[in-house]
């Protein structure tokens, strides 16, 4: 499965060193390339709300997702809050789409009813949090042009820095975004966001440097989006049992009919 949110915690597959000089693109292309969940996916997720003084509002979610288009390697990712009880039932579905926006639709029990989130609510929090729902959805590599500013290690990893600059501003959440892309998985463990409004830097999204493979596939445990105007952030993990180990699974059999609206409104 690709191109599934990073707020779902960033899957990867490891690639070899190339030999050959890279470009923004060619490394953007790569970080979007490797992203392999699998034909399926099922998680237990953390989201823990940390306001400016520190203090935490947590929630947990249970989150599947599946490729349904092999051919075009397009997806759908289904997430459901199970904690705390005034959040407990909102569900959420995204719908990867060939050359279109994703479709998506959340459904809130306060409302009794599933309802479609416009493109024009893009900028809008994703429940709450620092996550928008435009940052729910990847962009295609084309809709930027990118180039390599740098090569620095940040923490254990050697990266490529990349800029990004949407082709049409209009499209586009951020005005630029820089990225801190690993040589070794091409894992961008630092993004950059940038206001339209003012240039200064909006956003921040940060991984931690525990990247392991689970089933075999390259995993990244948690992540973090600040938001650097308020001092407000969204933490992102996948939590883990009693004996340590995470709960996310890869590849078992899940039913389509958990993708659609009905389940959305029902849970069933």
């Amino acid at each position: 499965m690709r191109r599934i949110s990073i707020v779902v915690l960033i899957v990867i597959l490891a690639l070899t060193s190339q030999a050959f000089a890279m470009t923004g693109r060619d490394v953007m292309d790569k970080a979007k390339d490797i992203i392999n969940d699998g034909d399926s996916m099922h998680a237990l997720m953390g989201m823990d709300l940390i306001d400016d003084n520190g203090e935490v509002q947590a929630r947990k979610i249970e989150v599947w997702g599946i490729t349904y288009n092999q051919a075009k390697d397009l997806s759908k990712v289904v997430m459901e809050f199970r904690t705390p009880a005034s959040i407990k039932g909102t569900r959420f579905l995204q719908v990867e789409n060939d050359g279109r926006d994703d479709d998506k639709w959340i459904y809130l029990p306060s409302l009794g009813r599933v309802r479609r989130i416009s493109s024009s609510e893009g900028s809008k929090s994703f429940v709450g949090s620092d996550f928008t729902y435009d940052d729910m959805s990847s962009r295609e590599v084309d809709e930027d042009s990118h180039k390599i500013l740098r090569e620095e290690k940040l923490g254990d990893y050697d990266c490529y820095v990349v800029e990004s600059i949407p082709k049409n501003s209009k499209d586009a959440q951020y005005a630029k975004r820089i990225s801190w892309v690993t040589k070794e998985h091409f894992v961008p463990v630092r993004v950059e966001m940038y206001s339209k409004k003012t240039g200064d830097l909006q956003k921040l999204l940060t991984v931690k440097h525990n990247i392991k493979k689970i089933d075999g596939i390259w995993t990244v445990f948690d992540a973090l989006m600040k938001d650097m105007e308020s001092g407000h952030s969204t933490k992102l993990y996948i939590i883990r049992g009693k004996s340590g180990a995470p709960y996310i699974e890869y590849n078992k059999k899940i039913s389509p009919a958990r993708f659609t609206k009905r389940f959305l409104k029902t849970g069933r």
